[in-house]
């Protein structure tokens, strides 16, 4: 069944009028990496050689140099895209990936990569700028009148009208209305929750026994 994509793929290339040398090239050096090995064709999971490890932790590529950084990065990218690639071909035979799990492990490490390679150039903008790594973030008040944090971005035109995006807009009736009635719904969440610390705390001993010992009374 999976045999017969690379010689789909040849095909294809020839039907462009490419160069034959540039088609087996093509074929073979660079779409063949979007492909899992062919002895894992077909199979419900991968043998115990082939079966994926654990993701890399933040400790260890702490350890590494940016350059290993970087070439880490673009296998894991790799990965990722060959293991979309086969997703999508046993999705389209109604067929299980074996080991999904891969994606989990490729995107974890990813996350990590990013996170490590975040921390450095944190501290560098610190040491030289005295100023962080992280996207700078603006207070917005939307037109119901929620105020919540926003990262900042560039636009390429200015503020129409001379109003800024983060500035206090005005709140009409609705509006008003809306943060009355959100206000109360939370003092009442706060109350209820309240009520029952001051229940908890009540509660004895007997009570506990009669709530534990209830159910088998009345089950008899």
């Amino acid at each position: 069944m999976w045999r017969n994509l690379p010689t789909l793929l040849s095909s294809a290339v020839r039907t462009q009028k490419f160069p034959l040398a540039t088609a087996r090239l093509s074929t073979d050096a660079n779409m063949q990496q979007f492909f899992d090995d062919e002895a894992n064709f077909g199979k419900a999971e991968l043998r115990p050689k082939y079966r994926p490890g654990r993701a890399w932790t933040a400790d260890e590529l702490r350890l590494k140099s940016n350059s290993d950084l970087h070439k880490l990065w673009y296998v894991c990218l790799k990965e990722r895209n060959m293991l979309i690639t086969m997703r999508k071909a046993h999705v389209s035979r109604a067929r299980n990936m074996p080991n999904p799990e891969r994606f989990d492990r490729v995107q974890e490490s990813m996350d990590r990569i990013e996170e490590v390679v975040h921390e450095r150039n944190d501290a560098v903008l610190r040491l030289e700028t005295g100023e962080s790594a992280a996207p700078r973030e603006r207070t917005i008040t939307s037109f119901a009148g929620f105020t919540y944090q926003k990262p900042a971005k560039e636009h390429y035109l200015p503020p129409e009208n001379g109003q800024k995006e983060y500035e206090v807009p005005y709140l009409d009736d609705d509006a008003y209305m809306m943060q009355k009635l959100w206000t109360e719904k939370e003092y009442m969440k706060r109350r209820d929750q309240e009520d029952d610390v001051k229940r908890r705390a009540a509660r004895t001993d007997d009570m506990e026994r009669f709530k534990r010992g209830a159910p088998r009374v009345f089950n008899r």
